[in-house]
């Protein structure tokens, strides 16, 4: 049942976002969490032909490791619980995709780096552990970038940096906040 959902839902976002693409399109939603004086957290997605396009490819991605997994696994007792996990990676990675929000951002993060650590130490032997836990260690050091960019990004009042494009392209804010999520991106 996850396989025939998760890859109607591929095709679907495959050709909304053809459809994006075509009539020039963007969907920007933004909800309005917590506004504490005067800092409010919003939730912000951002739906485009690239992020549905990539949505399409991860969801086609699960679907099929949970196609084969249906096979390879069918012996493992636990093999809903793989699969559960297996969602909730796409989940975190789906909103990792459509959020211009680095808090948004920051937990998709953290959610991608939970569940992979689950996934990773999933047959639990000595070698799994080991490996989820190299797997930890390389996601705090995203964190700590993703911590600084959004440490940085208080100088502007936000933290949805599609806003502040157009101001940052020729100063050194963009230099650092780019380096520090291509730092997060690279663990």
């Amino acid at each position: 049942i996850s396989f025939v959902n998760l890859i109607s839902i591929s095709l679907s976002c495959f050709f909304l976002s053809l459809y994006f693409l075509l009539n020039n399109m963007i969907y920007f939603i933004e909800w309005e969490v917590v506004s504490l004086n005067s800092m409010s957290i919003v939730m912000t997605f951002l739906f485009d032909w690239m992020s549905l396009l990539f949505m399409s490819f991860v969801l086609m991605i699960a679907s099929l490791v949970i196609f084969y997994s249906k096979e390879y696994m069918e012996s493992d007792e636990n093999i809903n619980r793989f699969i559960m996990l297996v969602l909730m990676f796409v989940l975190s990675m789906m909103l990792l995709i459509i959020s211009p929000n680095l808090i948004s951002i920051l937990l998709g993060w953290d959610g991608l780096g939970l569940v992979s650590y689950c996934l990773v130490i999933y047959f639990q032997n000595v070698k799994s552990y080991n490996a989820g836990m190299l797997t930890a260690l390389s996601n705090r050091i995203g964190d700590v970038a993703f911590l600084l960019a959004i440490a940085w990004m208080l100088n502007y009042g936000s933290w949805n940096y599609i806003f502040y494009l157009e101001v940052m392209q020729n100063e050194f804010e963009m230099l650092v906040i780019g380096s520090l999520m291509m730092l997060a991106a690279m663990t």
